[in-house]
C-alpha cells in the first residue's frame, strides 16, 4: 500500500496531538469492532476555534488524517470548519488508498461530535442534534439483500450491499456506519462482532470497485 508524502509525515509527526483540559467541546468516534477510534477537543471563542487537539488510536491514515483535519480545522469559524470534508482531507494529504478513505471520514465525524458536545453545553441543542443525526439509511428491498449472509460470503455480502444502497458512496462511510449499514440487510445472520477492520475494509474498497465500474 502507497502512501504519500504527506500522508507518512503526518503518521510520523503527527500535530496538536493531546487532549485540551478546559475544553470547550470534546468528540469521540468510532468502534472497537471497526478499529479505529478518536477522540477530538476543541477551544472555541467568539464562534473561532481556537486551539484543538487529537488522540486516535488507529492505523496510521487514522493518525494521519486526524493530524490534517486538525491543521485545517484551527482558526476556521465554526461553519468554516464544517465545511472541511473527509475528501478535503483526504486531497490535503495529497490522496489516501481507497482502502483508508473511511480514515478520514473518522476525522470529519470527530469534528462533529466535539461540535455537537459544544452546542449541547450551551443549551443549543437542537444545534447539537443535527450534528449527530448519523443514523445509516434503510436498506432497499432487492433479493440480494435477503439471502442468508455471513461474514464469510464475501461476494454475496458486496453485491447486497451495492443492491440495498444504490445512493451511497461507499468512500464516503466510516467504517462504523458501514457495519451498522451490514447489520439492517434483511439476511444479514451472523455474530456482530466477529469481523474484522481488515474485513470492513476490504468489503467496502470491492463496494467501491463495483460502484465505479
Amino acid at each position: 500500500m502507497q502512501y504519500s508524502d504527506k500522508v507518512m509525515d503526518h503518521f510520523m509527526n503527527p500535530r496538536n496531538v493531546g487532549v485540551i483540559e478546559d475544553a470547550d467541546g470534546v468528540g469521540r468516534v468510532g468502534n472497537p469492532v471497526c478499529g479505529d477510534l478518536m477522540e477530538m477537543s476543541l477551544k472555541i471563542q467568539d464562534n473561532v476555534i481556537t486551539d484543538i487537539k487529537f488522540r486516535t488510536f488507529g492505523c496510521g491514515a487514522a493518525i494521519a488524517t486526524s493530524s490534517m483535519a486538525t491543521e485545517l480545522i484551527k482558526g476556521k469559524t465554526i461553519d468554516q470548519a464544517l465545511e472541511v470534508t473527509n475528501r478535503a482531507i483526504a486531497e490535503a494529504l495529497d490522496g489516501l488508498p481507497p482502502i483508508k478513505m473511511h480514515c478520514s471520514v473518522l476525522a470529519a465525524d470527530a469534528l462533529r461530535a466535539a461540535l455537537a458536545d459544544y452546542y449541547t453545553r450551551r443549551g443549543e441543542v437542537q444545534k447539537a442534534a443535527a450534528l449527530v443525526d448519523q443514523e445509516v439509511a434503510e436498506p432497499r428491498d432487492s433479493a440480494e439483500a435477503r439471502e442468508p449472509l455471513h461474514w464469510h460470503d464475501f461476494g454475496r455480502m458486496v453485491r447486497a450491499l451495492n443492491s440495498a444502497y444504490p445512493d451511497v458512496e461507499p468512500m464516503d462511510l466510516s467504517l462504523t456506519n458501514l457495519f451498522k449499514m451490514i447489520l439492517k440487510l434483511p439476511g444479514f445472520d451472523d455474530n456482530p462482532d466477529a469481523v474484522s477492520e481488515e474485513q470492513l475494509e476490504k468489503l467496502q474498497l470491492a463496494w467501491h470497485e463495483i460502484r465505479s465500474g
